[in-house]
């Protein structure tokens, strides 16, 4: 089985207690664009895999155990990484731990089952792929962010800001409008020749295939009485779109390579803070804006 994240593909294999079945990533199986980086992804069951010899350099968990019934850590050693996954109400899984290897393009996942059963499950299954995706994204040279993304004619314009701050909202106006939705939670931003885009990724709870537009703004969202546009630049426009990319980075060097991938995009694409009023309204202004 193969699988295509924007510029990566993912040769998927595993044993036959594991059924790997594409269900959130069904569409994935056809590349958008030419891959760029080729990672042989192989699943196994096991008991128990020790990190013991691995240094942790992150951890998270949920704050509402209810909707994200899990915990995370990320390990690393020489040039490697290490997800580990701590399922605490899962019907069958009760740990995972995947380790990227960027230097041998190697993915190996492990997965501690509850039962001796077969297991069948998507190879992206969460939040197994959208803890890869961030590290994916990294070596291939682009940036996983929270944001709705729209298509209009041949500009793509990407929206962000805090949970509940009016991402679904906006891209609901602008489809409402005539423009194509590309996603309305997570966006992969990727440059080819010059030009950044902006990729949708596989989501759990809705099926979607895969989409892309050419980058023409970058908005940050803010609620407001009245529609306002509101040009943002230099350093100040980079630290505010990086505090709304998806990142788990533990050293220095990832850190700095990241920010400077930010400030590419930000010195490339024009970027706005959008006090917006949730009506049609805001979607001519940009529009006629960008005329």
């Amino acid at each position: 089985m193969e699988l295509y994240l924007s510029p990566i593909k993912l040769i998927i294999s595993g044993p036959k207690a594991l059924r790997l079945v594409p269900e959130i990533s069904f569409y994935y199986q056809k590349p958008l664009i030419e891959s760029q980086l080729v990672f042989n992804c192989r699943y196994a069951i096991s008991e128990q895999v020790s990190l013991a010899n691995w240094n942790l350099v992150f951890s998270g968990e949920s704050f509402n155990d209810t909707i994200i019934p899990y915990k995370w850590q990320i390990f690393n050693k020489n040039e490697q990484v290490a997800i580990h996954i701590i399922f605490e109400e899962h019907d069958f899984l009760k740990e995972v731990v995947a380790t990227i290897d960027a230097t041998q393009k190697q993915i190996q996942v492990f997965i501690t089952p509850k039962h001796n059963n077969i297991i069948t499950i998507d190879p992206l299954f969460h939040p197994l792929g959208s803890l890869l995706m961030v590290y994916l994204a990294h070596l291939s040279g682009g940036l996983l962010i929270h944001a709705s993304g729209v298509k209009d004619g041949n500009n793509g314009y990407l929206f962000t800001g805090v949970s509940g701050i009016g991402k679904s909202t906006m891209s609901m106006l602008w489809k409402n409008s005539g423009a194509e939705l590309i996603n309305d939670d997570r966006l992969w931003l990727h440059k080819i020749e010059n030009q950044w885009f902006i990729f949708n990724t596989p989501m759990v709870y809705y099926a979607q295939e895969p989409k892309m537009a050419p980058l023409a703004g970058l908005f940050l969202l803010r609620q407001s009485p009245e529609n306002q546009l509101l040009p943002i630049k230099g350093v100040q426009s980079s630290l505010r779109i990086m505090a709304n990319c998806i990142q788990q980075f533990y050293n220095k060097q990832m850190t700095s390579t990241h920010l400077d991938r930010v400030m590419d995009l930000t010195s490339s694409i024009p970027v706005y803070d959008l006090g917006f009023k949730p009506d049609t309204e805001v979607v001519e202004i940009i529009r006629k804006y960008n005329q």
